[in-house]
């Protein structure tokens, strides 16, 4: 492996790995221009400037590219971290440059956001380059790799059509949301021969944008199709469909901003899926499930009593403690463990760790924000930033808030290497919450990742390289599945 600097190996850990939501901010010193209307701005100006930006790192005319930044910016990033964060981490994780793919645009507290999505060899990469109105770049944030359509080999990743009978099950497309500002494309996928109404479930996904199929960008593997079409064979129905943030980004930032919460990224569209699976006559109505991946399993709870109504809960990978504050341990765990493999230097560690504090003195007052304050405050990383009033919304609804009401069985599922979410901590301490509950049940996987794939990781950075592996889901874990929903 080659040595990499510490606060791009951080950054390039947490968006890779953790994959969260981020939303560009560029802090509250600025005049209030957040009532600019987009179709009036000359997107043309700030999107040719986002080209030749692209083109200066891709010439590596470095120089250049930070001679764009205004007088903030440059002192957050200089030429040696945007090289290494380009050369080390970004064209290792997607691939040779090939072209500029798309451009999207919204306007944000007064600043006007190119979001640069390019084509890679292996996968797609996005940019979001934040403009002042002088035309200056005043943020720099990614989204991480992405999947584009021409780079996913599995044909169910695109929209169907018409249904297509596969082996053992059809599938329907749908669409979640039909009607509304935010339609997603999704599947339903109905075991063949049903005589009886079957049981059937809705899939959520986890952290960040996700297609329906939970795809891993420049790979096949694509968790969440298998796990529909697994439990399709075996006689249970599945909603999959793509979430909001992979299909309406930057509409939401524009429209939401600072005050987008997990309700308006994941809960609302799970609580429409579930809507058509109870408008079909072909579900039993009374066995309707939810399998909450990461994030969604978070979230589960939540949903069940916002209106869910679930038959029971199946959590794979989740934990009971604040997002942030697993966030900040992951971050620790990053450089830590970089500086033991001798990816990092020792002494970036301090200035690493002082970065990774300042999450922790918001995290520590994020309560005692008001709203709106926390609407207009961010959570620094590498320069970007997510707002901090998404993860205060996490931590008003806490998971344990809402665990303690559930009046139906769960089933909590954990890979015992995966280094996001520890068997150790986390398992451990649902074990503990859920322990006079006799309808709960606890399944623990030694060799799997948070994917729920095989693993050989031994520490936080050779799960973030396993994560990022050709796999599939464990088979045996998907016939548990299979077997406790059946056997309710």
């Amino acid at each position: 492996m080659r040595k990499i600097s510490g606060n791009v190996k951080l950054f390039v850990i947490i968006i890779s790995v953790l994959m969260l939501i981020t939303l560009t901010g560029c802090g509250n010193d600025t005049a209030d221009q957040s009532n600019v209307v987009a179709d009036d701005v000359d997107w043309e100006f700030f999107n040719q400037l986002a080209e030749e930006f692209i083109d200066a790192i891709v010439r590596g005319d470095f120089d250049a590219a930070v001679g764009m930044f205004d007088e903030t910016m440059a002192g957050v990033v200089d030429v040696e971290m945007l090289q290494t964060a380009w050369e080390d981490d970004i064209l290792t994780l997607a691939g040779a440059f090939i072209r500029i793919h798309d451009i999207e645009n919204g306007v944000q507290d007064g600043y006007y956001i190119s979001g640069v999505i390019m084509r890679h060899e292996n996968s797609g990469f996005g940019w979001n380059i934040v403009f002042s109105d002088d035309g200056l770049i005043a943020g720099l944030f990614t989204g991480g790799t992405i999947p584009l359509p021409d780079d996913i080999e599995n044909e169910q990743a695109t929209e169907l059509e018409e249904p297509v009978q596969r082996v053992g099950f059809v599938d329907y497309p749908i669409i979640v949301g039909e009607g509304t500002a935010f339609p997603l494309n999704g599947i339903l996928s109905m075991p063949d021969d049903v005589a009886d109404q079957v049981p059937a479930v809705v899939i959520v996904h986890g952290s960040g944008a996700s297609d329906m199929n939970g795809t891993i960008p420049g790979l096949s593997n694509a968790p969440y199709r298998e796990i529909a079409e697994f439990l399709a064979v075996n006689g249970i129905a599945t909603i999959r469909y793509d979430k909001r943030t992979f299909s309406h980004g930057s509409q939401m930032v524009q429209e939401l901003g600072g005050s987008l919460t997990v309700w308006e990224e994941t809960i609302e569209d799970v609580l429409l899926a579930t809507e058509i699976l109870r408008a079909d006559s072909r579900i039993d109505s009374d066995r309707i499930y939810v399998i909450g991946h990461s994030l969604g399993g978070i979230l589960a709870p939540r949903i069940y009593a916002e209106g869910g109504d679930f038959a029971g809960l199946i959590l794979m990978g989740a934990t009971s403690r604040p997002l942030l504050e697993v966030l900040v341990e992951q971050a620790r765990a990053s450089i830590y463990t970089a500086i033991e493999l001798g990816l990092s230097e020792e002494e970036d560690m301090a200035e690493m760790l002082d970065d990774v504090d300042e999450i922790v003195e918001l995290l520590e007052r994020l309560l005692d924000m008001s709203d709106e304050e926390a609407k207009e405050a961010s959570v620094p990383m590498f320069g970007g930033s997510v707002m901090a009033y998404y993860f205060k919304d996490l931590m008003v609804h806490s998971f344990e808030n809402y665990a303690v009401n559930l009046a139906v069985p769960v089933m909590v599922m954990q890979g015992g290497r995966d280094f996001q979410i520890r068997a150790d901590v986390d398992f451990a301490v649902l074990q503990e919450m859920f322990a006079e509950r006799d309808d709960v049940s606890f399944h623990l996987y030694d060799e799997l990742n948070h994917s729920f794939m095989r693993s050989t990781a031994s520490n936080f950075i050779e799960h973030a390289e396993s994560m990022r592996t050709p796999g599939h889901v464990y088979i045996p874990a998907l016939q548990d599945i299979v077997d406790w929903i059946l056997g309710h």
